[in-house]
């Protein structure tokens, strides 16, 4: 006579506990997984509005042109501070149209400005009367410091410009956050700098 032996108790106890002990560290995997996709992706996302938006920015001053009219205003910066200390400077400028969203139909009035929620670039077409619309924000950043390359043959960088009729021959901007400058600052040659 053959006697069949099943499983015990304590043997299938044992054999749950192990399956749950292995279905949790699978969940756990998984879910870190996820996770980490989910901020590689958010990171991807603040990367490219990044280089979006230091691409308006490169377009637009690198188009930067001096004032057609004596006298006329093209480029200005006005250098603030806030309560805590960090440059909240705003730059206008105006720059011939060339690529989107500063389409070559028209000249423009750009301004780069720091606000709670990031730096925004408005622009509005020169002689047209239409509202200023925003054309980039770049969100990592709330504060901006500027900096102008003086022309002449003792060149400082300066937050001042003194010439609103001219473009720099070189510009610096350093985005800020809450912490201090964010990543390194855009350095740009401007092509009409120091020019009418």
């Amino acid at each position: 006579m053959i006697t069949r032996r099943g499983f015990t108790l304590l043997e299938i106890l044992i054999a749950i506990s192990v399956a749950g002990i292995v279905a949790l560290l699978v969940y756990g995997t998984v879910a870190a997984g996820h996770d980490v996709e989910a901020r590689l992706r958010e990171r991807r996302r603040a990367l490219q509005t990044a280089q979006a938006f230091r691409s308006v920015v490169q377009d637009a001053l690198r188009n930067a042109r001096p004032s057609r009219q004596f006298g006329d205003t093209a480029f200005w910066i006005d250098a603030q501070r806030d309560s805590r200390g960090r440059p909240m400077d705003r730059l206008s400028f105006v720059a011939a149209g060339s690529l989107p969203p500063l389409t070559a139909d028209a000249d423009w009035r750009v301004t780069i400005e720091p606000h709670a929620d990031g730096i925004s670039i408005t622009a509005t077409p020169v002689g047209i009367a239409v509202p200023a619309r925003e054309v980039a924000r770049y969100s990592a950043a709330t504060a901006l410091q500027i900096r102008v390359l003086a022309p002449g043959s003792a060149a400082e960088w300066s937050e001042r410009w003194r010439f609103p009729s001219l473009v720099p021959p070189a510009i610096e901007l350093t985005y800020w956050d809450d912490h201090g400058p964010v990543g390194r600052p855009l350095l740009l040659p401007l092509p009409l700098g120091g020019s009418q």
